[in-house]
C-alpha cells in the first residue's frame, strides 16, 4: 500500500513538472519590437567604401528581446549581408571601415526563438562624393565630316545612392567639363546623342545630385565615323604642265592619281599651288596657267577663272575662305580679289603689297603675306591686313623677311613662316597677336598645320640635313612635342603636312626633285603606318581633306 501512494505522488509530480515547461515555451515568441531613429554618418572617405556609427534608440520594451543584429542590404527590407549584433540594452553598432557600400543598413530585434519580421533601416549616403558610372560606350552613326550622333551608354553605380541623374557633355580637353548635350534621371543608363552634333573628342557623364553636379568625370574618346578622302595637290615640275591631283581613300588606303584628269579629260595646268575645301566646291590655284578653278566634289570642273588686268595675267596663289567668300592672292597682280562662293563672282580685287603669298581670317579681318618672292633679293617684310567689312588694307605690320604661309587659330592669333633669304636668315615661326598686332619668334619651321590649336611643323632649311618636326600648342605658344615623329623614320624633303582632326593622324608628303611624291602616314603618337604610298605627281605642294 505504501508503494501504491509513493509511485502516485511521482506520476503527480511529473506531470505539474511538464505542464510548467509547456507554459513557458508557450510565452516565448519571435520579437515584435523595433529600434527607432536610425542614426548613421558615413566616416570612410574611400569611393563605394562606408564606416562609421551606426546609433538607434530602444524599443519601449525589451523584454522579449536578447539584441539586435545589424545588416547591409539593397533594400529596406532584406536582410542581406550580416555585418554583426550586439546584446539587449545596446544602442549602437560600429560598422567597419572599408565596409562595401549599400543602400541600406537594417537593424532587427532577436531573442533566442529567432529574429523579427520588423526591420528598421536607415539609407546610406556614401562620404566620397557622387557616384561614377563606368564602362562608358558610344560609336558614332553619323557619317558626316566633324558631326557625330549614336546612343552613350554606361553602367549604373551600384548603388546609385543619392544620385537624381546624370549629365552628358562634350568636350575635347578630358580633364574640363564641356558643353553640355543632355541629361537623364536616375536609374538610366543611356543617352541619344542627335545625329549631326558637333563633334567632340570626348563625350562625358557626370551625376548629378541634390547638391549639385559631381566634380568626377567619366569619359569616353568619341572616333568620327566621316567616310573621306584626303586630297593632294602636287603642283608638278615647273614649266612642264604637269600639275595633278591625287585622292587617298582614308577608308581603304587607296590612292588614286588624277582625281581631276579622270573628271574632266584634260590636265590641271602649270604650278597648282594651294587646294582648298568650302562648302559643296573645291577651288584650286594654278599660279603659272593663271588659273582659279572651280570643282565640284567630284572634281568635275565648274569655272575657270583666268584673271587679268588688260593682257598681263594676275596669277592666283594662295586662298582663304570665310562667311561665303574665297579670298585669292593675285602673286603678279600683287592683290587680293573677293569671289563671293554662290555666283563665283569676283567682286572686289583689294591692292596689298609685292607678290602676296597665303592668307589667313581672324576676327573680321584678312591677314595676307607679302613675300616680295620676285624681287631678290628684296624680299617682303611685312603682313597686309584687310577689314572684312570695308575691304580696305587698314594696317601693315613688320615681320621678318619673305613672309609667306600663315594660319590662325581658335583665338584668331596668326602663325607666320617667314622663309628668310634661303641663305643666313633661315626659316622662321612668328607669332601675330589679333589683339596688339605684336610679333613674336617662335622657333624655326618650313612647313606648318594647325588642327585643333595645335600647330605641327617641319623645319627643312635649304642645305642644312637636320630636319625637325615639332608640335606647339596654340593656346600657351609653349612647345607641346618636340618630335611628332617617335619610331625614327627620316624625312629629309618634307613639302606638305596634314593631320586628321578626328584620330590625330599625321600625314607628311615628301617631294625630291625629278621623283614623285611620297606620303607618309604616322599614327597620332607618332608611329609609321605601312610603307610610304606614291602620290604620283611631282612636287607636292598641299593636302586638305575631302569629307562627307
Amino acid at each position: 500500500m505504501k508503494k501504491f501512494i509513493l509511485g502516485l505522488v511521482a506520476c503527480t509530480l511529473m506531470s505539474v513538472s511538464f505542464s510548467s515547461c509547456e507554459d513557458d515555451d508557450e510565452k516565448i515568441v519571435i520579437p515584435s519590437e523595433v529600434v527607432t531613429n536610425l542614426s548613421f554618418t558615413d566616416t570612410d572617405m574611400d569611393p563605394y567604401k562606408i564606416g562609421g556609427t551606426l546609433s538607434w534608440e530602444l524599443p519601449a520594451s525589451e523584454e522579449n528581446v536578447t539584441g539586435y543584429v545589424v545588416y547591409l542590404s539593397e533594400t529596406t527590407t532584406e536582410k542581406a549581408t550580416q555585418l554583426g549584433e550586439v546584446a539587449a540594452g545596446v544602442k549602437s553598432f560600429i560598422v567597419p571601415a572599408g565596409t562595401d557600400l549599400n543602400s541600406y543598413l537594417l537593424v532587427v530585434a532577436k531573442n533566442v526563438v529567432g529574429e523579427s519580421e520588423q526591420v528598421a533601416s536607415i539609407a546610406v549616403k556614401d562620404n566620397s562624393g557622387d557616384p561614377i558610372v563606368t564602362e562608358l560606350k558610344f560609336t558614332d552613326t553619323d557619317n558626316a565630316f566633324l558631326k557625330i550622333g549614336g546612343t552613350l551608354s554606361w553602367t549604373l553605380p551600384n548603388p546609385e545612392g543619392y544620385a537624381t541623374g546624370y549629365v552628358i557633355y562634350g568636350s575635347d580637353d578630358n580633364t574640363k567639363k564641356g558643353t553640355k548635350i543632355g541629361e537623364v534621371e536616375a536609374g538610366i543608363s543611356s543617352f541619344d546623342i542627335p545625329e549631326g552634333t558637333a563633334y567632340y573628342a570626348f563625350l562625358q557623364v557626370i551625376s548629378r545630385t541634390a547638391a549639385g553636379e559631381s566634380e568626377n568625370i567619366s569619359s569616353v574618346a568619341v572616333k568620327d565615323n566621316f567616310i573621306g578622302t584626303l586630297l593632294i595637290l602636287n603642283g608638278g615640275n615647273f614649266n612642264e604642265n604637269n600639275a595633278s591631283i591625287a585622292s587617298y581613300d582614308l577608308e581603304t588606303g587607296v590612292l588614286t592619281p588624277n582625281f581631276y584628269l579622270t573628271a574632266n579629260g584634260s590636265g590641271l595646268g602649270d604650278s597648282a599651288e594651294q587646294i582648298l575645301v568650302y562648302g559643296t566646291k573645291i577651288y584650286v590655284t594654278v599660279t603659272t596657267s593663271n588659273r582659279l578653278v572651280v570643282l565640284e566634289r567630284d572634281g568635275k570642273l565648274i569655272k575657270s577663272i583666268e584673271p587679268k588686268d588688260g593682257d598681263a595675267p594676275l596669277n592666283p596663289r594662295g586662298m582663304v575662305a570665310d562667311n561665303g567668300k574665297v579670298y585669292v592672292s593675285y602673286y603678279y597682280g600683287h592683290a587680293v580679289a573677293v569671289l563671293d562662293t554662290a555666283s563665283l563672282a569676283v567682286e572686289e580685287v583689294i591692292p596689298v603689297g609685292r607678290y602676296p603669298e597665303q592668307l589667313a581670317v581672324s576676327k573680321g579681318k584678312i591677314y595676307v603675306a607679302n613675300s616680295g618672292g620676285l624681287d631678290y633679293p628684296n624680299y617682303g617684310t611685312t603682313v597686309s591686313v584687310i577689314d572684312q567689312t570695308s575691304l580696305e588694307v587698314e594696317k601693315e605690320i613688320e615681320v621678318l623677311l619673305n613672309p609667306t604661309a600663315l594660319q590662325s587659330d581658335s583665338r584668331g592669333d596668326i602663325y607666320l613662316i617667314s622663309m628668310g633669304n634661303y641663305g643666313d636668315v633661315k626659316n622662321t615661326l612668328q607669332r601675330i597677336d589679333a589683339t596688339t598686332g605684336e610679333v613674336t619668334v617662335m622657333g624655326n619651321a618650313s612647313r606648318m598645320t594647325l588642327v585643333n590649336d595645335k600647330l605641327y611643323t617641319a623645319f627643312a632649311q635649304w642645305g642644312d640635313p637636320n630636319i625637325t618636326f615639332k608640335v606647339y600648342d596654340a593656346l600657351t605658344e609653349a612647345v607641346a612635342n618636340e618630335n611628332f615623329i617617335t619610331d625614327g623614320t627620316s624625312i629629309t624633303n618634307p613639302y606638305a603636312l596634314a593631320v586628321d582632326p578626328t584620330t590625330g593622324d599625321i600625314y607628311v608628303a615628301e617631294s625630291a626633285w625629278g621623283s614623285t611624291g611620297s606620303l607618309y602616314i604616322f599614327s597620332a603618337d607618332g608611329k609609321l603606318q605601312g610603307s610610304p604610298i606614291d602620290t604620283q605627281g611631282y612636287e607636292t605642294k598641299c593636302m586638305t581633306f575631302l569629307l562627307n
